[in-house]
């Protein structure tokens, strides 16, 4: 199958919906209940993907940083400092 170019502006509703358009639906064979991915990204952006079963290599490190635990620049600063007074 040969995927067009599309751009089209779509609007966001009162609860934070918009509307996929009809031919990339119909391209796409979207179905009511598919799953997406929703990605916010720095400058901005917003990345809409549909969810395949198969995690590539990016999925899997976007999961592995949001699940990661946020990081102490503080204490590990003291850590750093910690180890440096044991190595002496």
């Amino acid at each position: 199958m040969i995927h067009e170019l599309f751009k089209e502006k779509v609007k966001l509703g009162k609860k934070g919906q918009i509307t996929i358009p009809k031919c990339i639906r119909d391209e796409d064979n979207l179905k009511e209940d598919d799953v997406f991915i929703v990605q916010h990204m720095p400058g901005g952006d917003i990345i809409l993907s549909k969810q395949i079963s198969i995690n590539t290599p990016e999925d899997l490190m976007i999961e592995a940083i949001m699940s990661a635990p946020p990081f102490d620049a503080d204490a590990a600063w003291e850590e750093i400092k910690r180890e440096r007074r044991q190595d002496r």
